[in-house]
């Protein structure tokens, strides 16, 4: 288990942001039954909203509540909690499941009453991911929950989160932490594991792990594989190498019009959290210099212009990984795969017989999705057109979605090389 898992934060008094251990103790005034129903947490990545969620979640559920310290992170309600086995405490990833029928499930099923708890704890992460028409059927559920139903909304770009939603939660804002507080949290960590390191690496592995405990643990992690005492020049090289390292490779690929490299070492850094926007960045900060030393290369010219139109993308993308993955694929693809002696490669019987691959890929970017498809079926291939047959009206909704459409698009081209159209149709069952 990963450093960050074993030493999340389980009470309050855990909790190394400063701010935030007072907000949420502030909590422990009243009665629980006097409490907001509603919570919205907004702040950067890896600054702790989760795991205050899920102290939220004890705060309600602790059968041994301190109205000093908070829950005791040692009952059974509290334990369950920790280990995310709680009957009580539902976690959605609003990235993954943005649409109004995930919502409407939601509300189907808050009526029913908790489990083992006195509270039904509903965690919804990124919310600002949700469709309008999914914030719409949030926001009467919020407006008239049941007695037992409690909310903890999280997002990192809480401007995206209707100010109707806002009105009715009380918010707690997460700063960047400090520099004493990532000291405070990597210091805990660094005596459990009977870790060696100098006081200037530790400062040095501070202040790149830029505001972020998730990004700080994770670093650290890392080094403790190193044998020996860890150094200022340990933690430097460690740093440079990886980011580096992972830099050439992906540049590598793209001159070579490797695709399946270049998206295999986007979805490696995304299972390893990596920050997109930054990875775009060092990309282009990459290019650029590569463009001063040779002014006249139009391959280049034409990557800086596809991962800068990436960049632009990348705010308004459900799926951060999904524009610089398009930009690799159109980069790359549009010169490997698009002459004439490669078209119609997909046709209806291969997309037929490779159904089963549509859908495992989804998953990666979407499990909602990929349920959807499940239940739905190619119906034709034809003049560059995908037609997909759904059979009932959510799922055609869905498959619909303009960014759903883009998912499928992208999909179809790196598993077939051939960039397509999405039509959806509703069939007979």
């Amino acid at each position: 288990m990963s450093f960050y898992r074993i030493y999340r934060p389980q009470i309050i008094s855990e909790i190394d942001n400063v701010s935030v251990r007072e907000q949420l103790l502030t909590l422990l005034h009243k009665d629980k039954s006097d409490l907001p129903h509603a919570y919205l947490f907004s702040g950067p990545k890896g600054t702790g909203k989760t795991t205050a969620a899920r102290i939220v979640a004890k705060i309600f559920n602790c059968t041994k509540l301190s109205k000093r310290e908070g829950p005791c992170g040692k009952c059974e309600q509290c334990v369950s909690i920790a280990k995310g086995t709680n009957m009580d405490m539902l976690e959605i990833d609003a990235a993954s499941n943005r649409g109004i029928d995930d919502i409407r499930t939601l509300r189907e099923q808050i009526g029913l009453t908790p489990v083992s708890g006195d509270y039904k704890i509903y965690i919804i992460d990124e919310v600002h991911m949700l469709t309008m028409e999914a914030f719409n059927a949030l926001l009467k559920t919020l407006e008239e929950p049941p007695p037992h139903a409690v909310f903890v909304l999280a997002t990192t770009d809480a401007g995206k989160v209707p100010v109707t939603i806002k009105s009715r939660c009380m918010r707690l804002t997460f700063s960047a932490a400090g520099k004493d507080e990532l000291t405070s949290a990597l210091v805990r960590i660094v005596k459990k594991e009977k870790i060696v390191i100098d006081k200037e690496a530790l400062g040095l592995l501070v202040q790149a792990a830029d505001g972020s405990f998730r990004d700080a643990t994770k670093l650290l992690e890392q080094l403790s594989f190193h044998r020996g005492k860890i150094s200022e020049d340990t933690v430097r090289k460690t740093l440079v190498l990886s980011e580096e390292k992972i830099l050439n490779q992906f540049i590598d690929a793209l001159m070579q019009k490797d695709v399946k490299r270049g998206l295999s070492i986007i979805g490696q850094l995304v299972v390893n959290g990596h920050d997109m926007k930054q990875f775009l960045i060092d990309i282009l900060q990459k290019l650029e210099t590569q463009l001063l030393n040779d002014l006249e290369s139009e391959e280049i010219r034409e990557a800086i212009k596809r991962f800068t139109q990436a960049y632009a993308e990348l705010r308004i993308s459900p799926i951060p990984q999904l524009p610089l993955e398009l930009a690799v694929i159109e980069f790359c693809g549009e010169q490997t795969y698009a002459t004439p002696s490669q078209t119609g490669l997909l046709t209806t019987e291969k997309l037929t017989e490779h159904w089963t691959d549509v859908i495992a890929s989804l998953k990666s970017y979407n499990h909602s999705v990929a349920g959807v498809l499940r239940s739905s079926r190619p119906k034709e291939v034809k003049n560059g057109i995908v037609t997909i047959e759904a059979f009932y009206k959510f799922h055609l909704d869905k498959l619909s979605e303009p960014k759903t459409k883009e998912v499928l698009v992208a999909t179809f081209k790196k598993l077939f090389g051939e960039k397509t159209k999405v039509e959806v149709v509703l069939g007979r069952n």
